[in-house]
């Protein structure tokens, strides 16, 4: 409503209150009283009176000089690609290391003040101090309790449920979760050296959003946010980046070198699986073993036969250099011998 009045306002109030009116030719000069005013905005919320077309068709957009837009639209588009790029890699890694099911989702991207972000994380939470390189350019990473319990428990052999009643890590909590925790950065590292080389580094853990000082509360950051489930268990990760830590390498993060990065790398792994395909390996078929003994091995005289433990319906394994790859039917092919692949064997 407030609102609302200070566009009307502005609709008929002009900066000196002054209006030059013509009466008969001459020209009158008419200083408007604040009733008058008033009068006039009640006039137009009621429809007595009709704004000014051109006025009204004016679009205004409120603007916070407390919370200044830092990041450019560019930069924001390019962190954005990046990190949808840092989330599928993420699932990835965390399915490998932790032998689970794994999803990780973009879900938002924002920028807020440094006490806007805090102020927001639940406590206690798991909140991981980490910089770029060095001390001056700090980074936040918070993991929800339930993820971060969830994580825990199947490294300690469970399913990954993470039924723990909130409360603060312990330190050997902590401890267990750090290596995950640079496996995460290191994630992270490897999908920003698209663009731009970088090194997240981990400092410590913290429990209470309200003991965390790295950056002035008032200091603009970009807010990303994570939906992660492993196994049965469901949370967020969020990061923050404070202005001041990438202020030096704004300039590299924009769609455009990001898209021909990923060209020149697309270009690289083609180059590279040409070359690997040119590439010669030894392939054996394993039709059957047997255990002998030595003197048994020394008794063998020619056209003697030796009993394998394949039967005849039986696959025999098919290695690629010296790992078993594939599962064969042993035939032939005119005069030759030849083994026709059946099945893939999946690596445990």
């Amino acid at each position: 409503m407030w609102g609302d009045r200070r566009a009307q306002r502005k609709a008929v109030y002009l900066p000196t209150a002054e209006r030059d009116v013509r009466e008969g030719g001459v020209e009158l000069s008419e200083v408007l009283s604040q009733a008058e005013i008033d009068a006039l905005l009640e006039g137009i919320s009621k429809g007595e009176i009709e704004e000014d077309a051109a006025e009204a068709g004016k679009k205004y957009q409120v603007y916070d000089f407390r919370r200044p837009t830092k990041f450019s639209k560019e930069n924001v588009r390019a962190l954005q690609l990046l990190h949808e790029s840092f989330a599928r890699q993420l699932a990835n890694t965390l399915a490998g290391y932790l032998r689970i099911n794994t999803r990780c989702l973009l879900s938002s991207m924002e920028q807020v003040t440094c006490e806007e972000f805090l102020r927001s994380l639940p406590s206690p939470t798991v909140i991981c101090e980490c910089n770029l390189g060095s001390e001056e350019r700090p980074v936040l990473m918070e993991m929800s309790l339930s993820l971060a319990f969830g994580i825990i428990d199947r490294i300690l052999g469970g399913l990954g449920t993470g039924d723990v009643a909130e409360r603060e890590l312990t330190e050997i909590e902590k401890t267990l979760l750090e290596d995950v925790v640079m496996r995460i950065l290191a994630t992270l590292s490897y999908a920003w050296s698209t663009v731009v080389a970088v090194d997240f580094r981990f400092d410590k853990i913290e429990a209470r959003p309200q003991f965390v000082q790295v950056v002035f509360p008032t200091e603009i950051v970009l807010a990303v946010s994570f939906e992660m489930e492993v196994g049965a268990s469901e949370g967020f990760i969020n990061l923050c980046f404070p202005y001041s830590s990438m202020q030096e390498i704004l300039d590299a993060l924009n769609t455009e070198r990001w898209l021909s990065s990923r060209t020149t790398e697309k270009r690289k792994e083609l180059a590279l699986r040409e070359e690997l395909s040119a590439v010669k390996v030894p392939l054996v078929a394993v039709l059957g073993k047997v255990r002998l003994s030595l003197a048994d091995v020394k008794s063998l005289e020619v056209d003697q036969v030796i009993r394998l433990d394949t039967g005849i319906e039986g696959h025999v394994i098919v290695k690629v250099g010296k790992r078993p790859a594939f599962y064969g039917r042993p035939g032939t092919v005119g005069r030759q011998l030849a083994v026709r692949i059946s099945s893939r064997i999946e690596e445990e």
